[in-house]
């Protein structure tokens, strides 16, 4: 009875380690398919936003991603102040317990100073509106960018062949290690008390595709 006690609790300890695994993934520790050099691209909606440089992604696996920005990570379109709720495409690579986002798009657009979409307040849609209506266009997410082979690591794309030192050539930043590092007028975000928006001209998602390049 002991026995059968003791292994039933086993086995219940496996199936709720392998719960709370599929709820929070890790990148730590990647598959070994996934190979250290290889980028990462996320894309859904933000739940969390510290108001400085942690933000928290449920992506389009389900996942709630952990991503932390560094002074000098794009936001896209130039000027944006981040909040929950917004879409976003982030490309980034694996940092151990969380991806450092090198580039944050939105689809947003400005009119009158607030971010629109298709004609209504980013928030119009609320937050059940299906992430498919975002990212069935490409051009603004580096959609045309990253194609091909890829692996999953928790809710994310890795991508084979795909490096960030060819999408941000000649973009006037510099990379330290695998951060790249955008002056201001590029979008680049520097952290102060209004949180989560990039200074500099103002400009949206298509455009600094093609400023990081």
């Amino acid at each position: 009875m002991v026995k059968q006690f003791m292994t039933a609790a086993a086995v219940l300890t496996l199936l709720a380690s392998g719960a709370a695994n599929a709820q929070a993934p890790s990148y730590a520790q990647p598959p070994e398919a996934l190979a250290a050099s290889d980028d990462l691209q996320i894309r859904g909606r933000i739940v969390n936003f510290d108001g400085e440089y942690g933000i928290s992604v449920r992506d389009e696996r389900g996942f709630i991603d952990n991503v932390r920005m560094h002074p000098g990570t794009i936001i896209n379109p130039t000027g944006i102040s981040l909040q929950p709720g917004m879409i976003v495409s982030v490309i980034g690579y694996n940092a151990g317990p969380y991806l450092d986002a090198n580039e944050v798009d939105t689809p947003y657009t400005f009119d009158g100073g607030i971010p629109y979409y298709a004609g209504h307040p980013w928030n119009y849609y609320g937050p059940a509106i299906g992430l498919g209506v975002f990212f069935g266009t490409l051009g603004w997410w580096h959609g045309g960018y990253f194609h091909g082979e890829h692996v999953w690591n928790g809710g994310a794309r890795a991508y084979r062949g795909i490096r960030v030192t060819d999408i941000y050539r000649g973009g006037g930043g510099a990379f330290r290690g695998r951060a790249y590092v955008a002056p201001r007028e590029r979008g680049g975000y520097y952290g102060h008390a209004g949180g989560g928006r990039s200074e500099g001209g103002a400009g949206r998602g298509g455009e600094g595709h093609d400023r990081g390049r």
